[in-house]
């Protein structure tokens, strides 16, 4: 009897040891979880993130390619500068967000509107759109800047900049359609990894 009790308590420094190797495993994890996010990380955690960054890549490709706009009128010139825009505002959200539903597709149409918007203004203007005009009114010809200042006067209502805004769209909305089971269950997925996290 005395050796069967003497056996008994020799599983308790054990626990002992379990429970303190228990902080060990919490502050390793810890560490991996006090890890800094990536930029890109922290771009796509941010509400405004995507749309930031998209509008800031369509207006910067908008502008490089309003240079390569001919002087003359061309319309499969504008179409290619203009698809150009699109796709990289397209890609540029559809990269940036994790869900393909309205949001991302409003967010590519917006900024891709815009961005082709000041590249055909912009483009059109400098090249020698308003040249003639500016002779006749013996000023002269407006300059890049004067482009621009006229590109963002104008409203961004012409149908070729909606149409690279639905290219835009589809580009960043491309994808296999989910049901609202499916789209419930991935967030609550999401929701519970996040819980799970802290």
């Amino acid at each position: 009897m005395t050796n069967s009790e003497s056996t008994e308590p020799t599983p308790q420094p054990a626990q002992g040891s379990g429970s303190a190797g228990t902080p060990d495993a919490a502050t390793t994890g810890s560490i991996v979880y006090v890890q800094a996010p990536s930029i890109l990380d922290r771009v796509r955690a941010n509400r405004m993130g995507a749309f930031t960054v998209g509008l800031a890549v369509s207006l910067l490709v908008g502008l490089l390619l309003s240079t390569l706009v001919p002087s003359k009128a061309n319309v499969l010139a504008l179409l290619l500068l203009g698809t150009l825009v699109a796709a990289a505002a397209g890609f540029t959200v559809r990269y940036l967000t994790h869900c393909r539903g309205m949001k991302t597709q409003a967010i590519a149409f917006v900024v891709a509107v815009l961005g082709v918007h000041i590249m055909a203004v912009t483009g059109s203007v400098n090249g020698a759109g308003l040249g003639q005009i500016g002779g006749l009114l013996a000023a002269g010809s407006p300059g890049f800047g004067d482009a621009l200042l006229i590109a963002l006067a104008l409203p961004a209502v012409s149908t070729g900049a909606v149409i690279a805004g639905f290219v835009a769209a589809i580009i960043a909305g491309w994808g296999k359609r989910h049901s609202e089971h499916d789209e419930h269950h991935h967030h609550d997925g999401h929701d519970h990894e996040g819980h799970h996290h802290h």
